[in-house]
């Protein structure tokens, strides 16, 4: 009874697994180009690593007020 109970299990998970594996996948959404914003470059020198924080700060606050009026178009 037991191995009955066993192949019917094994059975159900597999014809699900076919079925759920035979779909063709899901596209994920395409992100829209970023064509007016550039990441500054990576400083190489120590000295140049304050102007590099600045910069980054700068382009993570566009990056994320671009995003927002293109998520909430007037």
């Amino acid at each position: 009874m037991r191995i009955l109970l066993l192949l019917v299990g094994l059975a159900v998970i597999g014809l699900t697994l076919a079925r759920w594996l035979g779909q063709p996948p899901k596209s994920a959404p395409v992100p829209p180009e970023a064509t007016t914003t550039t990441a500054p470059a990576v400083p190489t020198r120590p000295q140049d690593l304050k102007p590099f924080e600045r910069d980054i700060n700068r382009f993570m606050q566009d990056a994320a007020t671009q995003r927002n009026r293109e998520a909430d178009p007037p």
